[in-house]
Formats: structure tokens, C-alpha cells, sequence
């Protein structure tokens, strides 16, 4: 008996589950491929919203103020602090005219009693103010407040306290002088020489390099008589003017009431706007202001923001705005045809005439606007092609073409064009019109990067 193999056949058989793992893996992975190699389009969801336009200036501040010299030659001391109100005959400052005062008081500087309980509120608050406020490049406030520190220097806690030390100089023989407010008002112990300028003096140049020289008096310092030495700010009416363009009188015209903003201090307040034209012919604005003048008490010029209308609309990212070139065709040379179709009557090459439907995309007063196609499309429009008139033997050459700002909606999974006409814009968003004929509407989905896609693109959101 011979050995014999006998080779079977295995029966192959189809795994359907198999093969339908495969495609699915093999989908997922083209399609993971595929998001990580096309860059992100983002969209944006159009809402409603506004802006404020508001223009800067620098402006000049006018208060009705006086400026007092010494009546004598000698040491001064103040008793009254920097931006304090005064009323009329209050004791102001003492003058040493023979120094002895001045000498007594450094050998013997027991006789400046400590602070009273509000002495010390008010200096903390007062160190508490300056620090929020002060700024590097105003540097020159500094030695201001300073000054108004120093001018409490020989103030005494109580009556009891000014009898006795009078008490003691008059023993020895050592006399000052004490000064009274002429009026009441704000005190100020620094001038700049505006004290007395007029509007009507007001010149362009003047804001264009704004610098103030100011003088400060020391406590304790020698002054000779005739020296400027305070002012007196009697008045809570102040006013701030600025210089204007013609198109800043166009928007400002109408506007009798406008709301600055200061950064520094961070404040806004309202007031009466009024023009007023200078001697060189010029127009200036003037705001006139009734409180917070102690806040600008050391400013002369000074930068602010004027709020000069607000826009409410359709708000939209400005990144999302691009522009987009359309023909340009009169409308004399747009017929509607029997069946409503809209369109132009195009020479042909063998002189007769085609009616050819086009879309308009827009119309204004004086033209229709049309696509540029994007292809040979011997059904469309381009650049060359002659329309006539069925009434005259006018004709039109197409080649004119304007931009127009709009936006990508992607609503509908595709990116298509739509106008939007701008109200207002900052560096980030822009105020568009509503119900804009081809436009965007409220909720609709727009393209955050506009120049990242094109016309009939597809959009995966």
C-alpha cells in the first residue's frame, strides 16, 4: 500500500464586518488628515451693537483766578494747604521780614506741636490722592505737592496753642506779619503766567508743543516784595478750549451738551459746549465745566476725549470685512425681459444682439452691479463686451469695475458675498447698516478672517 497526501482545499470565506471596519478606519483617517492639513476657519455670529466715536484733543484750562505778590520782602510761611478754600479775610501766610522768626523756629522745633487727629486724616488722604494720580511725565506736579505740604508747616493745634507761642515771641521781641485772603476762593501756591489770558488770544500753535513754565514757593523760603506768591480761584465756573477742524464744527455743531473723558485722573464729566473764534480767525471749542476744578488744580493744558456720536447697527468683527470688484453698468442699458428676467442686450461678433440674464448684485442711483466672472463662461459678461441700447445707438464698453465692502456669510455650508455699509469703527469692530439689500442679518454666520476664503468655497462649521 503506497503512502499517499491528500491535500484539501480551505474555502475562503468573505468577512463582511471586516471590510466595513476597513473603510470606516480608512475615513477617519483621511478625514483626521485632511482637518490637520487645512487651516482653521473660524466663524463669527452677527449681533447687534454699537459704538462711540470719540476724538482727542488737548485743550487749555481757563478759570477766573488772581495772582497775589508779596507786600513785603521777607520769610514766608503758609497756613492754609495747597488747594484748600479760603474765605475772604482768613488768615493766609505770616511774613518774616527780620528772620528771626525763621531762626527761632529751627532752634527750637518742640514749638511745632504734633498733628491733631484730622490733621492726620487729611494728610493721609491727601498722600493716598496723589498717588493714584501721579503719572512720570507729569513730574512737575510732584514739587507742586510738595509745596502744599510744606505750607502747613507752622500750623498749631488749637487756640490755646497759637496764644501761647504768640505769647513767646512777643517776649522776645520777635514780630511777624499775618496776611488775609483778599477773597475767597481755591488757594493755589504755583503760577504759570495764564492766569490772565484770554480766548480770544488763543493761537494753533499755541497746542501744538504746549509747555508751562511754572514757580513754586517753598515754606520757609525769602521772597522779595512784589513776588508773585499765590492765587486766588474764585469762581467754581471753569472752562477747557481746544482747537477745531472744519469737519470736528460739522459734527459738533448741533451739540450743545458733550461728556469728556479724562485718563488721568480717570473722570468724565458733562458741560456746556460753546464756539468761539479767536483773533487769528480760527474756531475754537470751549466746555464749560462747574465741578472737579480742585481735581485739575495744577493743570494748564491737559488731554481729553470728546464723545461726539454713538452708532448702533449690525456689529461685526473687522477682520471679517474685505472687498470685492463688480462691473459697474449704467441703468439705462438694464432691461427686465418678458418673463422677468433681468440682463443687458450684448453686440455679437456678427453685429446683431443677445439678450443676456445677468444677477445684479446691486443697484444705487446711477449704476447696476455684476459679478466678474471668474471663468471662460461665454454666457456671462466680461471685460470687453459691447451693450446697446434698443431705443438709441448708445453704447457701453464693460471694463469699469468698483470695490465693495462685505462679508463671507456661511449659512448654507458655502461662502458667499455680502455687502455691508459701515457706520463706525474702531481698531476691532465695525458698526454696519441694517437690512442692507444683499446684506447680513442678525445671528447669521460670517467668516472671522475674511481674506482667508473666496467666493462658492466650501465651509466645514
Amino acid at each position: 500500500m503506497s503512502n499517499t497526501t491528500v491535500l484539501k482545499k480551505r474555502k475562503f470565506t468573505f468577512n463582511i464586518e471586516g471590510v466595513i471596519f476597513v473603510i470606516i478606519a480608512l475615513y477617519i483617517l483621511f478625514s483626521v488628515i485632511s482637518f490637520l492639513g487645512r487651516n482653521p476657519i473660524r466663524f463669527y455670529e452677527v449681533r447687534e451693537g454699537s459704538l462711540v466715536r470719540e476724538n482727542r484733543y488737548t485743550g487749555l484750562i481757563l478759570r477766573q483766578e488772581k495772582v497775589y505778590t508779596a507786600k513785603k520782602s521777607g520769610y514766608v510761611h503758609f497756613t492754609v494747604s495747597n488747594g484748600r478754600r479760603v474765605a475772604k479775610d482768613a488768615e493766609l501766610y505770616t511774613l518774616d521780614e527780620s528772620g528771626n522768626l525763621e531762626k527761632y523756629l529751627s532752634d527750637h522745633p518742640e514749638l511745632k506741636l504734633g498733628l491733631s487727629e484730622n490733621q492726620e486724616k487729611d494728610l493721609r488722604q491727601r498722600l493716598e490722592n496723589f498717588s493714584r494720580s501721579f503719572q512720570n511725565n507729569q513730574f512737575s506736579s510732584l514739587y507742586s505737592f510738595q509745596s502744599g505740604m510744606d505750607s502747613g508747616s507752622i500750623s498749631f493745634s488749637g487756640e490755646e496753642g497759637i496764644k501761647q507761642f504768640n505769647s513767646i515771641l512777643s517776649s522776645l521781641g520777635i514780630d511777624y506779619t499775618i496776611e488775609k485772603a483778599e477773597e475767597a476762593g481755591l488757594v493755589s501756591y504755583s503760577t504759570d503766567g495764564f492766569e490772565d489770558f484770554k480766548e480770544e488770544d488763543l493761537t494753533k500753535e499755541l497746542f501744538h508743543n504746549p509747555k508751562v513754565k511754572k514757580e513754586y514757593i517753598e515754606a520757609g523760603a525769602k521772597v522779595e516784595e512784589g513776588r508773585p506768591l499765590y492765587k486766588l480761584i474764585s469762581s467754581n465756573k471753569w472752562e477747557i478750549v481746544f482747537p477745531l477742524s472744519e469737519d470736528d464744527m460739522k459734527e459738533l455743531e448741533n451739540r450743545h451738551k458733550v461728556k469728556l473723558h479724562f485718563e488721568n485722573p480717570d473722570l468724565e464729566l458733562r458741560g456746556d459746549l460753546f464756539f468761539v473764534r479767536a483773533k487769528d480767525g480760527k474756531s475754537y471749542g470751549k466746555v464749560e465745566l462747574k465741578d472737579y476744578q480742585d481735581y485739575f488744580l495744577e493743570d494748564r493744558f491737559i488731554q481729553f476725549s470728546l464723545q461726539e456720536r454713538e452708532e448702533k447697527g449690525l456689529k461685526i468683527p473687522a477682520c471679517s470685512v474685505v472687498k470685492k470688484e463688480f462691473y459697474i453698468i449704467p441703468n439705462e442699458f438694464l432691461y427686465l425681459s418678458e418673463d422677468g428676467t433681468q440682463g443687458f442686450y450684448r453686440k455679437e461678433s456678427d453685429g446683431s444682439k443677445k439678450f443676456v440674464a445677468s444677477e445684479i448684485y446691486r443697484k444705487d442711483q446711477q449704476y447696476a452691479y455684476i459679478s466678474i466672472p471668474e471663468s471662460d463662461d461665454e454666457t456671462a459678461l466680461k471685460t470687453g463686451d459691447v451693450l446697446l441700447k434698443t431705443d438709441s445707438e448708445d453704447t457701453y464698453l464693460i471694463g469699469p469695475t468698483k470695490a465693495l465692502e462685505g462679508v463671507y456669510n456661511i449659512n448654507k455650508g458655502y461662502a458667499v458675498f455680502r455687502q455691508v455699509i459701515p457706520l463706525e469703527k474702531n481698531d476691532e469692530y465695525i458698526i454696519v447698516e441694517k437690512n442692507t439689500p444683499s446684506g447680513i442679518e442678525v445671528y447669521d454666520h460670517i467668516v472671522l478672517q475674511g481674506d482667508m476664503v473666496s467666493e462658492g468655497q466650501l465651509i466645514f462649521q
